[in-house]
């Protein structure tokens, strides 16, 4: 873009530079999260879409760094330009219902030969104010001269929360989609506006889990879009390198894992693009694992667990690609691994899942009995 050629100089020196744009008196220093606008710079390509970037479940940021020719109606010559920077840092509570969003417009500026009291940017932050969300922050709504949102780029600091206990399902779950529309006119009666309905597009989901999830955390919040990985320690040393070498044998070997057949591929590896599903539903997981038991039987024999072993399983039984469930009840048709494991190795492992589960608050809000309807994704990665 124009304006980043020279990152060290002053607004006002790159758009007359470039341009020949004449920007407003210098803006005051923004209170934004420092850290996360650092990291969301560093990931401008996907900051910049719709959806933004997610930095881990309870960090998302929008980043719109925009050039805007104007043109004229009916003829389409050129008129000049308008430059903005829309910034949006949201982060959700681990621990509360609550999302918290920073928004400002930023280092714009307009044409030095167009008057700027003509150029206006306007913003709409919806999607609030529902039954079971309520958002506070004013004003939600913006609409300014060049002039106004460069001597304030801040509109609001909006804070979305749902009650307690409010939502559906086991887990008093309610989403959240909020919205940010943008428009940019310059007010002369012959230019096209710019318009986008939908610059700005953040999902997040509120909970009432409870002590489901283990971590002590009643209630909480994450953004829907961020998909966790699972890291297992395969490296000498670790309390579930067993654990996390079956794992890594499962997806990097499925060939030669059990049940055995053609064409056996196993999931759950990121950056595959097939992820996990939590399943919490403990008769299932349960039917799971003992489909798992029945392999390892057929294979290592009756006495498999002789010298402390345990029957271990990847897809996890606590997911929906478990033995029984991805199979209608049929493991010898699993896409997926049982071996024997030592069984403090396998206890560990199941430790640091289960405190996984808890930290990204992993939900099943799914329907075993609805193809294609799952509990929260999640992929694993082996550390080697």
């Amino acid at each position: 873009m124009l304006r980043k050629w020279a990152a060290a100089l002053s607004t006002a020196t790159i758009l007359a530079a470039f341009t020949g744009a004449q920007p407003a008196a210098a803006a005051p220093p923004q209170a934004l999260a420092d850290d996360l606008r650092t990291a969301c710079a560093n990931h401008d390509a996907e900051a910049a879409g719709q959806r933004g970037w997610a930095r881990s479940r309870f960090e998302q940021c929008h980043h719109l760094d925009l050039d805007l020719e104007l043109k004229k109606v009916n003829t389409g010559a050129h008129v000049g330009w308008i430059f903005l920077d829309l910034w949006v840092l949201a982060t959700a509570s681990d621990g509360d219902r609550k999302v918290t969003y920073e928004v400002s417009v930023e280092e714009v500026g307009i044409s030095s030969h167009l008057n700027d009291a003509l150029g206006y940017i306007s913003v709409n932050f919806t999607g609030c104010n529902t039954a079971d969300v309520a958002c506070t922050g004013t004003p939600l709504f913006r609409s300014d001269t060049i002039q106004g949102w460069f001597n304030q780029p801040k509109l609001a600091t909006i804070v979305a929360t749902s009650p307690n206990g409010v939502g559906t399902g086991t887990y008093k779950t309610v989403d959240l989609l909020a919205m940010m529309s943008l428009n940019v006119e310059y007010r002369d009666g012959q230019t096209i506006p710019y318009s986008n309905p939908v610059a700005v597009l953040n999902a997040s989901r509120f909970d009432s889990a409870g002590s489901l999830l283990g971590n002590g955390k009643h209630h909480g919040t994450v953004f829907t879009d961020f998909v966790p990985v699972l890291d297992l320690d395969a490296r000498t040393g670790s309390n579930h390198e067993a654990e996390a070498k079956h794992v890594r044998h499962a997806l990097r070997r499925p060939e030669l894992t059990f049940p055995s057949f053609v064409g056996k591929g196993v999931p759950g590896e990121v950056g595959s693009g097939h992820p996990l599903h939590r399943l919490m539903n403990s008769s299932l997981s349960a039917q799971n694992h003992n489909g798992s038991v029945t392999i390892c039987k057929d294979v290592w024999g009756q006495d498999y667990a002789t010298g402390g072993m345990e029957c271990d399983e990847f897809p996890f039984q606590s997911t929906y690609e478990g033995s029984s469930t991805s199979t209608g009840g049929n493991p010898a048709r699993w896409h997926g691994s049982a071996r024997p494991i030592d069984g403090d190795q396998n206890g560990a492992g199941g430790t640091a899942l289960s405190n996984f589960y808890g930290a990204q608050r992993l939900l099943d809000n799914g329907d075993p009995t609805v193809p294609g309807s799952y509990g929260d994704a999640f992929y694993v990665n082996v550390l080697t």
